[in-house]
């Protein structure tokens, strides 16, 4: 019975999300642009913060106007207003 109620609970808790890890390392915020399916937003991430994103894929738009293609697991860094891939 116990098994069978263990089996049950995976069945119904979804796995969880790879998103993408941004670091801004710099004293400034910065805004990116993050497009996911039709949808379109903003996300300001300030000085010294790390956030999650595009747990789905997105495209991602930096400061300077790069733009990039993530799929999730991704880590990077903002350091000097440049962006490093880890």
């Amino acid at each position: 019975m116990l098994r069978i109620a263990t089996l049950s609970l995976a069945a119904i808790v979804p796995a969880p999300l790879l998103a993408a890890t941004i670091t801004n390392l710099d004293e400034v915020e910065y805004t990116l642009v993050i497009a996911e399916g039709s949808s379109q937003s903003q996300v300001t991430i300030g000085a010294g913060q790390s956030i999650e994103i595009c747990s789905q894929g997105c495209f991602l738009t930096l400061p300077n106007g790069d733009r990039e293609v993530l799929t999730g697991p991704e880590q990077f860094e903002i350091r000097e207003g440049r962006v490093k891939f880890l």
